[in-house]
């Protein structure tokens, strides 16, 4: 059965606002669109932009559920119909059969990705992901395949203290912003993987793992020979899940 549950703007900045210090929420209107089981699609309003997304919850999941939560960022252009294709190839059945709650947002519609302007969203998106689920630890696993991966970067450099782990593949940091933001992932395991036959993305990721490494960031980086610069290996979700699995332990 799906479950479309109304979260009003008045509702996030109550969520959002703990305090007397904290910002005001971004003016967020969504319905949650949520399909157990299975996935489902939806659409956000942040600040008059509009995002369509994807969600996947486990069997039996309701709003309010406490669950591992994996925001996934999709390749190229970001659009939303391959936010959909690669959620449903990618992260539906494993995500599903693990228990993880997945959100997958497209770029905004005439906006940028999210490696870029955009990306002055995503706390807002957090927000309000956060009022109907609680993720596990209070913290979000964050992966992205080629532009997503750029854009977990990203994300990592702008809120590191709302990511649980980071999972690209393949992706690196693009600014010396986001390379002088690696002290603050210090308790943030990154996970890189990248295909042999990708050499344009391989150097700057293997920099960046070698950088990660000496500030003693629980950093890795794995190339798959024969592999391009979407790794088929990695297309079934498996092995993606259980590295985001054998993190979701870890703790600061």
């Amino acid at each position: 059965m799906r479950l479309l549950v109304l979260l009003t703007t008045a509702a996030l900045v109550a969520a959002s606002c703990s305090s007397s210090d904290a910002e005001p929420a971004a003016d967020v209107e969504a319905d949650v669109s949520i399909d157990p089981g299975a996935l489902a699609t939806g659409r956000l309003s942040i600040e008059g932009q509009s995002v369509d997304y994807v969600t996947i919850a486990p069997d039996g999941f309701l709003p309010g559920d406490a669950a591992p939560v994996l925001l996934a960022f999709p390749p190229g252009r970001q659009d939303f119909d391959t936010t959909q294709r690669v959620a449903s190839q990618t992260y539906l059945t494993e995500a599903v059969a693990r228990g993880w709650v997945v959100f997958s947002p497209a770029a905004p519609e005439g906006g940028t990705l999210w490696f870029d302007e955009s990306g002055e969203l995503l706390p807002a998106v957090l927000d309000w992901i956060e009022t109907w689920v609680s993720p596990e630890n209070g913290r979000f696993h964050v992966a992205g395949i080629s532009n997503g991966g750029l854009s977990t970067f990203a994300l990592a450099a702008r809120v590191p203290d709302r990511v649980q782990s980071m999972l690209v593949f393949p992706g690196f940091p693009r600014t010396e912003d986001e390379i002088a933001a690696f002290p603050d992932l210090l308790d943030i395991p990154v996970r890189m993987f990248v295909g042999g036959n990708d050499p344009s993305w391989i150097a700057p990721m293997e920099a960046a793992n070698e950088a990660m490494t000496e500030l003693g960031i629980d950093s890795t980086i794995e190339i798959f020979e024969g592999e391009g610069h979407i790794i088929t290996a990695l297309s079934d979700g498996v092995r993606v899940f259980e590295e985001l699995d054998a993190v979701r332990s870890f703790t600061r």
